[in-house]
């Protein structure tokens, strides 16, 4: 008697941290261009400052996401075959090219509101071409997961929808934080934004889906996955509480800072359960694919690194603003 044995090896993870990295800051970066070009085009006496602190946000963000994008290619000399051979039935080569478009126009127009040389019709149109750039990076970066049949919890339509609102939130937060007197206002929107995705991601578990019935069936084996959603329910709980106090009552800074804490938590590790748990369950095997977070430069250095970045790029673009400031006024 013959027998046959098929032995079947775990696969290594391909999205390493910097994937996480580079999706959460891209999904504020566009955020935060779509409510500077709000206030762009509906004037209110807060829409300067509103669209400043915007732009602000947004350009940190938007360099801090292309970094560590790259840092995620594994081969990253091949970026320039997605412009000599496009494949535009594929998201891959349209992410290739909204993303340095969009940096390019973000870009122009911080440099413009800040010197004062664009007329309001220059600024209205490179806020709405920004804009537009922004709404195709959140379709990209939303359905280049979304699409993988082969991973069946990321197939579904929700999910582009659930990082949005998630993104949305945590960009509300921080916006609370420097716009103090208008805190409570951003943390009704913070509400609505959380009560939003509270409703995309049950609806996402508890549809008739391949998705759906994917997410049940790894809540019913435990182990990681369970351990993420637990995680997500309890940070989405959190968050929630702490945005509806501060919407009713003008919240202190420490409730403040809480709350973008919570909701910046919450918005980082729905991508890492996403991506990163995405790629514990098997692909093509029964075996599940371990994976443990190194210390070095594919994992926790990274984190902290990316995190870094940010900091260092608003130090150095507050410092860079308040010195075009004084020369304007000088001159």
């Amino acid at each position: 008697m013959i027998i046959d044995e098929m032995l079947a090896q775990p696969q290594a993870i391909t999205w390493l941290p910097w994937a996480v990295q580079y999706f959460f800051f891209i999904g504020i970066a566009s955020c935060a261009v779509l409510l500077a070009c709000a206030a762009r085009w509906l004037r209110h006496r807060h829409s300067e400052r509103f669209e400043r602190v915007c732009l602000f946000i947004a350009l940190t963000c938007g360099i801090t996401a292309p970094l560590a994008l790259t840092a995620d290619l594994h081969q990253t000399a091949r970026f320039w075959h997605f412009y000599a051979w496009p494949t535009p039935w594929s998201w891959m080569p349209w992410g290739a090219l909204f993303l340095p478009l969009f940096t390019l126009l973000l870009g122009l127009w911080f440099l413009l509101f800040h010197l004062r040389k664009g007329n309001t019709r220059l600024l209205r149109g490179l806020a709405l071409a920004a804009a537009l750039t922004a709404i195709g990076l959140l379709l990209y970066t939303g359905r280049e997961v979304s699409v993988v049949r082969a991973r069946p919890v990321w197939f579904s339509y929700w999910l582009p929808v659930a990082m949005f609102f998630s993104v949305m939130s945590a960009l509300l937060a921080l916006l609370g934080l420097v716009m103090r007197d208008l805190a409570r206002r951003l943390a009704q929107g913070q509400v609505v934004a959380l009560v939003l995705l509270g409703a995309v991601m049950l609806a996402w578990s508890l549809g008739d889906t391949l998705s759906g019935e994917a997410l049940r069936q790894q809540w019913q084996l435990g182990g990681d996955i369970r351990l993420y959603l637990l995680t997500l329910m309890l940070l989405w709980a959190a968050a929630l509480t702490v945005s509806l106090y501060a919407s009713r009552y003008q919240p202190p800074f420490f409730i403040t800072l809480a709350s973008a804490l919570l909701v910046a938590i919450l918005c980082w590790t729905l991508r890492w359960a996403v991506l990163m748990g995405g790629q514990i369950i098997p692909k093509y095997n029964a075996l599940k694919n371990d994976y443990s977070l190194p210390m070095g430069t594919d994992g926790l250095l990274a984190i902290i690194g990316t995190f870094g970045l940010w900091l260092a790029l608003m130090i150095i673009l507050g410092e860079c603003v308040t010195w075009l400031s004084r020369r304007y006024q000088h001159a």
